[in-house]
């Protein structure tokens, strides 16, 4: 047989195999279209989940737990459905439902009542803390509605509820835009019949390699990757579904980095809160303990704050706690860590710093906070602070070491009178701080 007959054969069974691979890229785009929709939907109920059962963590213990509110969570629902424009429940462990909400209505009526879970899915996800999705039917909507359902997990780690939001418009908007695509994948096919393989050949190439990168990039966002982005070479409706996923995983991205520093940041400050100080902390004893260089622990109190408070009221303390937040963010070097650790005490780690560094580090820190006028409402104050200086790995080789040491050199700053710092080597033989 000559290698043109060959030839044309090949090009007739390539040209059979494109409505073959037509489908085939067809069902990958429904498929990557439905893996996407999951994906965004689960990234945005998370967080969801997450403030609702921690939210005294992520304020600091400002407020209490949502889920122990129901006004505010339903509050809170009806301001993320104005944003989101989709339907979310939040149910407690015997599934009754403590807040919903709906595109187009105000509330949701009679809350009170148990949520009919007819698959068993969310029972499921409250049993083992499991997410899910899954399609729930009813006579109102038989081809049924696609949802998600993530538990609600406690600070303690136990499951108290769970969070059931439809997701339904996510996939139908993903879908809406591919469908120029599998349009164009069909088209396609037709022509390749009549072109040949070298049509066929591109066609497939091009449109199946695109989606299966829009799979491993929904793949990859699954997995937390969330610098991950889908490359396509195709510029029509595939380019546009690529830019939509792209778009997506950039939403998902700026989510949880503003996530991210609610959970570290001190809301009222905007200084890293106790978690994030006793993270770092840990890294620094860790590397002090590797022959690494020593570092410093400040721990600042500010004097007769309860003072403030009763004198000027809560407002004016909120006040003086911002302004000696500015004084510690200025007088501080970039690599050092200011941090709120309660009410009105702060603490520092300077990196790289040890006793002669440490102490002028302090002593500047508490002359620039007494010398910072407070105004409110028309009449200016100043607060004093004493500080409790130490340092690793000359006072203690762990975390709670130095804060133990820290926290009695500051108590003996109170005791000697106040407004003063002081370090290990001034302690006198008093009780430690309970």
């Amino acid at each position: 047989m000559s290698v043109r007959v060959r030839l044309t054969l090949a090009f007739l069974a390539v040209s059979l195999l494109i409505p073959l691979v037509g489908v085939l890229a067809v069902r990958e785009q429904y498929a990557a279209s439905q893996r996407a929709a999951r994906i965004e939907a689960r990234h945005v109920a998370e967080p969801i989940a997450h403030t609702i059962a921690n939210t005294a963590e992520l304020t600091g213990g400002d407020q209490g737990q949502l889920y122990h509110d129901q006004e505010r969570l339903q509050e809170y629902l009806d301001d993320l459905q104005r944003d989101l424009r989709r339907h979310m429940e939040v149910v407690d462990l015997q599934q009754r439902v403590l807040a919903a909400a709906t595109p187009g209505k105000e509330q949701d009526e009679d809350k009170a009542a148990a949520r009919q879970d007819r698959d068993a899915e969310v029972a499921a996800t409250i049993r083992d803390g499991q997410p899910r999705t899954f399609a729930e039917r009813d006579q109102e909507y038989p081809a049924g509605t696609l949802q998600v359902v993530i538990p609600l997990r406690s600070e303690q780690g136990g499951i108290v509820g769970a969070v059931v939001m439809e997701y339904t418009p996510i996939y139908r908007e993903l879908l809406a835009a591919g469908a120029g695509t599998r349009r164009a994948i069909v088209a396609a096919s037709a022509v390749g019949l009549l072109l040949g393989l070298l049509l066929a050949y591109g066609l497939a190439r091009g449109l199946v390699s695109d989606l299966r990168r829009l799979g491993r990039a929904a793949g990859q966002l699954a997995d937390g990757h969330d610098d991950v982005r889908a490359q396509v070479r195709s510029r029509g409706e595939l380019g546009e579904l690529a830019a939509a996923f792209n778009d997506m995983a950039a939403r998902i991205a700026a989510q949880k980095a503003a996530l991210t520093e609610v959970a570290i940041s001190d809301p009222l400050t905007g200084l890293h809160n106790r978690r994030s100080f006793e993270v770092r902390l840990t890294e620094e004893v860790e590397r002090a303990r590797r022959a690494g260089p020593p570092f410093a622990l400040l721990l600042v109190d500010l004097d007769h704050f309860k003072q403030v408070n009763d004198r000027f009221g809560h407002q004016a303390g909120d006040q003086a706690l911002q302004a000696v937040a500015a004084v510690l963010t200025k007088e501080l070097r970039a690599v050092d860590l200011p941090a709120r650790i309660g009410g009105e005490e702060f603490a520092v780690l300077l990196p790289n710093t040890a006793e002669h560094g440490a102490l002028e580090a302090a002593e500047r820190l508490r002359a620039a906070i007494a010398a910072q006028p407070i105004l409110h409402q028309g009449a200016t104050f100043t607060v004093t602070a004493s500080i409790g200086v130490a340092w690793c790995p000359a006072h203690a080789d762990t975390g709670d070491g130095l804060l133990r040491v820290a926290d009695q050199a500051l108590y003996q700053a109170k005791r000697a009178g106040r407004n003063r710092t002081c370090s290990p080597t001034e302690l006198l033989p008093v009780p430690e701080r309970t």
